[in-house]
C-alpha cells in the first residue's frame, strides 16, 4: 500500500515543473504541515506567510515517511500544491449573513457574495498570479465593486524572492491570530522580499543558526484617513537553532503619509526607533509595534506528537525594548484515529496592554486610525483590548472529505476605553463578550476542486444569538470538468 500511494505522489510532484513559488495563507494546508512537522516526518517553519513553494518541496523531498497515514498527509499537500498550479481557476462564494466572529487564518472571504477568476503563470524562476475577484455586500468595505487582491508577481534570484502585489501577510506560531501581522484585513499593497529555501548558512560559525528565513515588507494602506497614503514597513526573521526550536522577531511600523515627514533621515529615526513617543522631545516618526515568539516542538525530545507555542509584543517605546504587552500562548496535538489524521489545539490570546484595557494597543497620537486598514485588524482578528480562548481541531475523514472546528470565547473592551477618539476597530466596536461555534466540512470533488461549506452559531451581549452559513468552491477550467 505504501509503495503505491509513494508512486502516486511521485506522478504528483512530476507535474509540478512549474510550480507556483509563492504559496498563500490556506488552513489546510498549514494544518497539514504542522501535522507532518510534529509527527516528525518534515522540519518545515510555517510561521511566516505567504510561504515559498520551494521550500515547502524541499521539505517533502527530505521526508521520513513511517506509515500509511504519513503518506496521506504528504498526498494531500502534493494535491494542494498541484491544484495551486492549475493555469486558470474560478471560484464562487455566498453566505446566508455577515459572519460576525474573529476571522481565521486564511479568510480571504471579506464580502457576502464573491466571484473570483485567477491566471496563473510562471517556472522555477518567476511566479505570477493575477486574480480579478467580483463583490457584492461587502463586509470590509473598500468602495469597490471589483478588485484583484490575491493577485502578485514575482521574481526569484540567488534564493530570493521579490514580490509585488496585493497578498495577504501573518508572522506568528499561533492557529487563530497574530498578535504583530495577520490576515484579518483586506491585504495591504506593496513589495515583499523573503528566501526561497530555508537553508542553514553554510559557513561554520554560522550554521548554528539552524534553517532560517526572513520577510521585509513595504506596502501603503488604504482607506487610512487619519493619515492618507500612510506607509506600512516590516521585518521579520525566524531561526531553527535546534531541530525542535524555533524563534521568531518581528517588528511592524507606520510611517509617513500625508502631512508627515518622509525624508530619508525620518525613515532612519524610524528605524532605530529611540525618537518614538517624543523620546527626545522632537516629532514621533512612526507608529511601530515589535515583538517575540517561539515554537517547541516536543517530538524530537520525548517522542510526543506537540507542540508549545507563545508570542509577545509591544506597543513602541523611545530607546528601549517595548513595554506595553500584549500576550498569546496555545497548545496542539498532532496525531491519528483509525488511520484518520487529526490536530487539536487550544490558544488564548490577551491584546490588552499589561493586562489592561487603557485604550493603548494598536493605537497611536498620530496614526489615530490605529494599527488598522478600513477600520479592521492589520494584527490579531479581535483587534485591541480584547481577550480570546479557543479550541479547536482538523480531521481527514478520507481522501476526499475533512472537517474543521473551533470553540471560542472572546471579550472586546476597546470602544469603551475610546470615547474621545472614536471607533477605530470596525470589527468589533462596541464593549461585548462573545462565545461561538466555527465548523467547516471540505469535500473534495476532485483533489483540485474543493467545496467548502461552513457553519456558525454566535452567542453576543450586544447583538443576541446570530449564526449563519457559507458555501464556496475553487475549480480549474478546463475541458471535462467533472471527469475524475
Amino acid at each position: 500500500m505504501l509503495s503505491k500511494t509513494l508512486l502516486a505522489t511521485l506522478a504528483l510532484s512530476s507535474s509540478l515543473a512549474f510550480a507556483q513559488g509563492i504559496v498563500l495563507n490556506d488552513q489546510n494546508l498549514r494544518t497539514d504541515l504542522n501535522w507532518l512537522n510534529q509527527q516528525g516526518v518534515i522540519q518545515i517553519s510555517t510561521s511566516t506567510w505567504p510561504i515559498s513553494g520551494d521550500e515547502i518541496q524541499r521539505a517533502l523531498a527530505q521526508a521520513k515517511i513511517n506509515n500509511n497515514t504519513q503518506q496521506k498527509v504528504i498526498d494531500t499537500v502534493w494535491a494542494h500544491l498541484n491544484a495551486n498550479n492549475q493555469s486558470l481557476k474560478a471560484s464562487l462564494f455566498a453566505e446566508t449573513d455577515q459572519k460576525n466572529i474573529p476571522q481565521a487564518f486564511g479568510d480571504q472571504q471579506k464580502t457576502q457574495y464573491q466571484a473570483g477568476i485567477e491566471l496563473n503563470a510562471g517556472n522555477e524562476n518567476w511566479d505570477a498570479r493575477i486574480r480579478v475577484n467580483a463583490e457584492k455586500d461587502l463586509q470590509i468595505d473598500n468602495d469597490q465593486d471589483l478588485n484583484l487582491e490575491g493577485s502578485y508577481i514575482a521574481g526569484k534570484l540567488w534564493n530570493q524572492w521579490l514580490i509585488a502585489g496585493q497578498i495577504p501577510t501573518y508572522w506568528g506560531p499561533a492557529h487563530d491570530g497574530s498578535l504583530i501581522r495577520g490576515d484579518a484585513s483586506r491585504p495591504v499593497y506593496g513589495v515583499t522580499m523573503q528566501r526561497a529555501e530555508q537553508n542553514a548558512f553554510a559557513n561554520k560559525w554560522l550554521a548554528w543558526i539552524g534553517p532560517w528565513q526572513y520577510q521585509a515588507f513595504a506596502g501603503q494602506l488604504q482607506d487610512y484617513d487619519a493619515v492618507p497614503d500612510a506607509k506600512l514597513i516590516g521585518l521579520r526573521v525566524t531561526a531553527q537553532p535546534l531541530p525542535y526550536l524555533e524563534l521568531g522577531a518581528s517588528r511592524a511600523m507606520q510611517w509617513g503619509g500625508e502631512g508627515r515627514p518622509e525624508s530619508l533621515s525620518s525613515l532612519w529615526d524610524a528605524f532605530v526607533g529611540n525618537k518614538d513617543n517624543g523620546g527626545t522631545g522632537e516629532p514621533d516618526p512612526s507608529n511601530q509595534i515589535a515583538g517575540f515568539d517561539a515554537r517547541l516542538n516536543l517530538h524530537p525530545l520525548v517522542q510526543v506528537p506537540m507542540g508549545i507555542y507563545a508570542q509577545y509584543v509591544g506597543e513602541d517605546e523611545a530607546g528601549g525594548l517595548p513595554a506595553k504587552k500584549m500576550y498569546l500562548a496555545g497548545i496542539d496535538y498532532s496525531s491519528s484515529y483509525n488511520n484518520m489524521p487529526f490536530q487539536l489545539y487550544t490558544e488564548w490570546a490577551d491584546t490588552r496592554t499589561n493586562g489592561k484595557a487603557q485604550g493603548i494597543s494598536y493605537n497611536h497620537t498620530n496614526y489615530t486610525d490605529g494599527f488598522y486598514q478600513h477600520g479592521y485588524p492589520l494584527a490579531h482578528a479581535i483587534g485591541g483590548d480584547g481577550q480570546m480562548l479557543s479550541v479547536g481541531g482538523d480531521i481527514r475523514l478520507d481522501h476526499l472529505n475533512r472537517v474543521n472546528t473551533r470553540i471560542l470565547f472572546a471579550k472586546f473592551d476597546q470602544a469603551a476605553n475610546r470615547p474621545d477618539r472614536g471607533i477605530t476597530n470596525l470589527a468589533f466596536p462596541a464593549q461585548d463578550e462573545l462565545k461561538a461555534l466555527d465548523l467547516t466540512w471540505t469535500h473534495y470533488l476532485r483533489p483540485d476542486i474543493p467545496l467548502k461549506l461552513n457553519g456558525w452559531v454566535g452567542d453576543s451581549d450586544v447583538h443576541g444569538n446570530d449564526g449563519g452559513v457559507s458555501i464556496g468552491i475553487e475549480f480549474p477550467l478546463e475541458k471535462g470538468l467533472f471527469s475524475y
